[in-house]
């Protein structure tokens, strides 16, 4: 089977590798067959229902789908191949679309297939049985069936002004779970955050099924991610007000870290510098760690990711741009 993912354009590779990482972390085996700015396709035996687990981890994907044909932005060829491919579904049928093509011709591709796919099925327009999706790009027509569409607005109503307490540095929840997902967390496997502030990423590695260790070295901090927790019925949590150098008096062998570090200007280090401050961290992230684990790690100084380099691996850096004077570096590092 083929499995289409409709990928987002916010960052040039986060959302691939985010998918990549889910993957492993369901023990999917997969060859990739084709990636671009637009899509990613993979072969794989999987199961439906671990596709949808995948799916339901990620937070840079649109739809994800079984992929029935592609084929050139030419009507001539559209028309060829989606004979070609047809498949003969049971149940009723609606064909939508995405269109990222400057293609003046777009909605004749469109009606061309809908033409094709509803041509022996009942047409329902508003809970179909199959839901055909057609993915236009300048120089490709992508025709698949919807095996399930990814709900990016449960990310946005997660945001921490909703949370019964936040701070306005706060990551968006859905970079939050992208670096929860980049860390190849299992379900019931344990992460720690340990700089947890208000308890965002701790959430998004709940939400999945892992369990959770939090540590900050401020009570109000430790107060907070617990009423964030409760609030959203996170089960299976351990929290900690303790100093990032203690943490192996109360915390081993984790199966991942993901953890945003303290700035320096909006958030507390106690006075202490921030060289030695994510030296610290970055020695005791590597004690608490299990081996060939993963460490996301985000820093807003480009020189300290090689402080980390000291202590861990360095496997790949993702910038993103948070506003003029302040870009973020999300590191994926390994025990």
């Amino acid at each position: 089977m083929n499995i289409l993912f409709e990928i987002s354009k916010e960052h040039p590779t986060l959302p691939r590798n985010e998918i990549f990482a889910c993957l492993k972390a369901e023990n999917i085996s997969y060859k990739s067959i084709e990636t671009n700015d637009d899509v990613l396709i993979i072969s794989t035996n999987a199961d439906m229902g671990l596709i949808k687990k995948v799916a339901n981890r990620l937070s840079h994907v649109f739809y994800v789908n079984e992929l029935f044909s592609i084929c050139p932005n030419s009507i001539n060829e559209i028309e060829k191949h989606a004979k070609k491919h047809v498949i003969d579904l049971q149940g009723s049928v609606a064909v939508r679309s995405t269109n990222r093509s400057k293609n003046k011709n777009s909605q004749e591709i469109i009606d061309k297939i809908a033409d094709i796919y509803t041509k022996n099925n009942k047409v329902n327009l508003t809970k179909p049985d199959n839901e055909i999706r057609v993915f236009i790009t300048d120089t490709r027509v992508y025709v698949s069936k919807k095996i399930t569409a990814i709900d990016r607005n449960q990310y946005e109503k997660r945001k921490a002004q909703f949370r019964p307490y936040f701070l306005p540095i706060s990551l968006h929840p859905k970079i939050a779970r992208a670096l929860v997902n980049l860390s190849c967390i299992k379900t019931n496997e344990t992460l720690l955050d340990p700089f947890c502030g208000t308890g965002g990423i701790l959430l998004e590695a709940g939400l999945i099924g892992a369990k959770v260790i939090g540590s900050d070295i401020e009570e109000k901090m430790i107060q907070g991610c617990k009423k964030t927790l409760d609030f959203y019925k996170i089960p299976d949590y351990k929290l900690y007000c303790v100093d990032v150098g203690d943490l192996t008096k109360h915390i081993k062998n984790v199966d991942a870290v993901v953890t945003d570090f303290p700035y320096g200007k909006a958030t507390t280090t106690k006075g202490e510098k921030i060289i030695n401050l994510y030296t610290r961290a970055f020695e005791s992230i590597s004690n608490v760690l299990k081996k060939n684990s993963c460490a996301v790690i985000g820093l807003s100084n480009k020189e300290m990711i090689n402080v980390g380099e000291d202590y861990l691996s360095l496997i790949e850096t993702y910038d993103f741009r948070v506003h003029r004077s302040l870009t973020r570096y999300f590191c994926v590092y390994k025990n």
